[in-house]
């Protein structure tokens, strides 16, 4: 039995995968910032930014106007946090987290 793929749906699939995995690290980053967020004053906690989208995709993460956007080369996503903004810079690999007085720190 024989498989036919055409090289347009392996691309929409590629595409689907590399939406998907981003969607995960923008949703993975606000939950971070959001539990800190209601954690309140004093809470710190390190977790972890992928260095690729399915370890091949170079992105970027920023945090602008209550969203966390995930940027690659062919298009981008987001989710929504509780706050306009944090302080600091988040980067791939590790990240601290911090509430301090209500104000969300990255490392």
């Amino acid at each position: 039995m024989a498989m036919y793929f055409s090289s347009s749906y392996y691309h929409q699939l590629i595409q689907y995968q590399i939406y998907s995995e981003a969607t995960k690290i923008s949703q993975n980053v606000a939950n971070e910032i959001n539990i800190a967020l209601k954690a309140g004053d004093g809470y710190r906690r390190v977790f972890y930014i992928p260095t690729k989208i399915l370890n091949a995709i170079d992105f970027d993460v920023n945090v602008s106007n209550y969203r966390i956007y995930v940027y690659w080369n062919t298009g981008f996503t987001q989710s929504t946090i509780y706050t306009k903004e944090i302080n600091g810079n988040l980067r791939k690999g590790e990240n601290l987290i911090r509430n301090v007085n209500g104000e969300i720190y990255v490392n």
